[in-house]
């Protein structure tokens, strides 16, 4: 990782942007080709099997998600989606909104991701501003670690950059998923997700060294959209290509972002005594959905090209499916746990509530597509509920919201999932925020 920094006498917090899922670069690691974000020549393209490999991520029966090792890897965050229409080229802002905001330059300084960036913050005075780009596909936890480990890399940059082993503060804006990264190491640092029943011990460890954090848009209590993910695939856009659902059900980020069944926001169609358990592997071997599906051995063959039987593929994915299964429920379990957070640590969230999002789905067994039956406030992708992580869906109403998470302050805005990244008044509210409130809590 490489670093550029100015000097300053009374140095603000340094602040890390985290882009959410599909918000960082994907490049091969034994060419650099792209495998997301950058969409014109020399794109590794999904037809292609080598490539279909290098955007899934890698199974192996007996070994633990995260000792898998994939062929391509992240490459800074996706300020622009590039690539062509009609043979024209074309670029799509992404984060490039909020990194200029938080002051994250575009002018490159190093060739390796995690860079730091030195810029001039709009209280007129200098500070440094990160942005930690991470794989989209893998593991929160695992995610949670290699941010902790970029944490202790800047803090000792900066100390040495200044001259003082001070203790370094940082501030965090995360959007989506970076927003679920971010609030599990604040609880658990780089504790992995044990085997089993048990859950890692919340220390708080994180938040030894973050001060304020701003989360934007994620799903605390998930999205509809992660079901539809893994059944569906995603579709191709005039940019994007479409990417199959078994090449998606290869990530186990998509399973963390499922909703949780307790809020049954998703139901069998069946009756009531068809199960709609979908953290249970039985669900989605009788459902035929995802790496469960029948008749997929034409496309195992591509992802898994060392195992030589249909039956020792089949077997493979469905293995694969029940460990994210695991992971996904427990990493739920860690992240809803109710547990007093430190009064050092202040939390804000930005969500939206304007835009019709999926609130209830159903489906048949056998189906292929889910069926929505309710739509209502949200981002478009993240209800507001899921934002709050509101306990009162699926249960009994009640007039005040009932959640696990305490926020120092909740806004809500009317635009989109990713516009709420370029929203200005997002973008006013954030600087507040960064560089006039945290001078309010210390007086």
């Amino acid at each position: 990782m490489l670093f550029s920094f100015e000097q300053v006498r009374e140095p603000r917090n340094p602040v890390i942007v985290i882009p959410g899922i599909l918000g960082s670069r994907l490049v091969s690691t034994a060419s650099t080709q792209a495998v997301w974000g950058e969409f014109g020549t020399g794109f590794a393209t999904p037809g292609i099997a080598e490539n279909t490999r290098l955007i899934a991520l890698p199974m192996q029966q007996g070994v633990h998600l995260d000792q898998l090792i994939s062929g391509s890897t992240s490459d800074g965050a996706l300020r622009h989606v590039s690539g062509s229409i009609a043979g024209i080229p074309v670029r799509i802002n992404t984060y490039g909104s909020v990194l200029d905001a938080m002051g994250v330059g575009a002018e490159e300084q190093g060739t390796h991701s995690g860079k730091l960036w030195g810029y001039h913050d709009h209280a007129a005075q200098e500070t440094a501003a990160f942005e930690f780009d991470y794989d989209w596909r893998r593991s929160i936890d695992e995610n949670a670690r290699k941010l902790g480990v970029f944490i202790d890399q800047a803090t000792r940059f900066l100390r040495l950059q200044r001259g003082s082993a001070d203790p370094v503060k940082f501030d965090i804006v995360a959007h989506s998923l970076g927003g679920l990264i971010a609030r599990y190491y604040l609880r658990y640092g780089g504790q992995p997700i044990p085997c089993g029943d048990r859950l890692p011990h919340v220390n708080w460890a994180g938040a030894a060294s973050v001060e304020t954090v701003i989360i934007i848009g994620t799903p605390s209590a998930g999205s509809l959209f992660a079901i539809e993910r893994l059944v569906t695939g995603m579709p191709k856009n005039k940019i994007t290509p479409g990417y199959d659902p078994v090449v998606l059900g290869t990530m186990p980020s998509i399973y963390q972002l499922l909703p949780r069944t307790r809020h049954k926001t998703f139901t069998r169609q069946e009756g009531e005594g068809a199960s709609a358990d979908y953290m249970n592997i039985d669900f989605w071997i009788e459902m035929g959905w995802g790496l469960a599906k029948p008749d997929l051995d034409d496309k195992l063959a591509i992802l898994l090209p060392g195992v030589d039987t249909p039956r020792a593929r089949r077997q493979t994915a469905i293995d694969h499916l029940e460990k994210c299964l695991r992971a996904a429920t427990a990493i739920h379990a860690a992240l809803d746990s109710v547990t007093r957070r430190p009064d050092s640590l202040f939390m804000h969230l930005i969500a939206g509530d304007a835009t019709p999002t999926h609130l209830l789905a159903s489906a048949r067994r056998g189906d292929q597509d889910l069926r929505v039956d309710q739509k209502g406030a949200g981002d478009g992708t993240v209800s507001r509920a899921s934002a709050l992580l509101d306990e009162r869906v699926g249960g009994e109403w009640v007039p005040r919201i009932l959640s696990p998470l305490k926020w120092d302050s909740i806004m809500y805005l009317s635009s989109n999932h990713i516009g709420l990244t370029r929203d200005p008044v997002a973008t006013r509210n954030i600087l507040h925020l960064l560089y006039e409130k945290p001078l309010e809590h210390s007086c």
